[in-house]
């Protein structure tokens, strides 16, 4: 029988020791931001609004807005002629724009299939910094309108990504909508903004 090592206890005790210091050292450091983030965030502008901010994409082409109730206009570029998007933010007063599901009827009586078909709108809700948001997507022809129904003669091939936050002081409604190709390539910037909505510092 070998005759026992008296160094084992020794170095058991000086694990034991090291182990929770690493431990509560990791757990103290801070997590790193992932590379896709910081692509994001040096890729973006801040824009503010209405007591928020959120960030938008720094290819995004910012225009005075058109009216007094949109708080932020921006036009999209697409690949070719005439294949810009519009980003709108919309503020129209405390308790005015609409509900959520008002709104929801209304863009989906704007858009339709094939033959004239109704479109039926995908649907997604969630929170964001304590506020409700509900968001829509639409495809098909598009006869775009501020009020109920459709407006004019149908653009094919559109897609509209429209939202509604609940913000404090009233309702924002947020849209984007072009052709299909060029809104669908902004979907994750359209989403970005949306959940990085967050009180502005001040």
């Amino acid at each position: 029988m070998n005759p026992p090592n008296k160094l084992q206890p020794l170095i058991l005790i000086a694990l034991l020791a090291v182990a929770p210091a690493a431990q509560i050292a990791a757990a103290g450091k801070p997590q790193a931001t992932s590379a896709k983030e910081q692509k994001e965030q040096q890729g973006s502008v801040r824009i503010s609004l209405l007591g928020m901010q959120s960030r938008v994409p720094g290819s995004w082409r910012a225009q005075p807005p058109a009216t007094s109730s949109r708080l932020a206009q921006y036009s999209i570029p697409g690949k070719g002629a005439g294949q810009e998007a519009e980003f709108i933010v919309y503020f129209f007063g405390a308790g005015q724009g609409g509900s959520a599901n008002e709104n929801i009827i209304r863009w989906r009586g704007q858009f339709f299939g094939p033959n004239g078909a109704p479109v039926t709108p995908r649907v997604e809700r969630f929170k964001v910094n304590g506020m409700a948001v509900t968001t829509v997507d639409l495809r098909g022809a598009y006869a775009r309108g501020i009020g109920i129904g459709p407006v004019g003669v149908p653009k094919a091939d559109q897609t509209l990504l429209a939202a509604v936050v609940e913000s404090p002081k009233g309702n924002l409604i947020v849209q984007l909508h072009g052709p299909r190709t060029t809104v669908s390539a902004q979907y994750s910037a359209f989403m970005a903004f949306l959940k990085g909505l967050r009180p502005a510092p001040g």
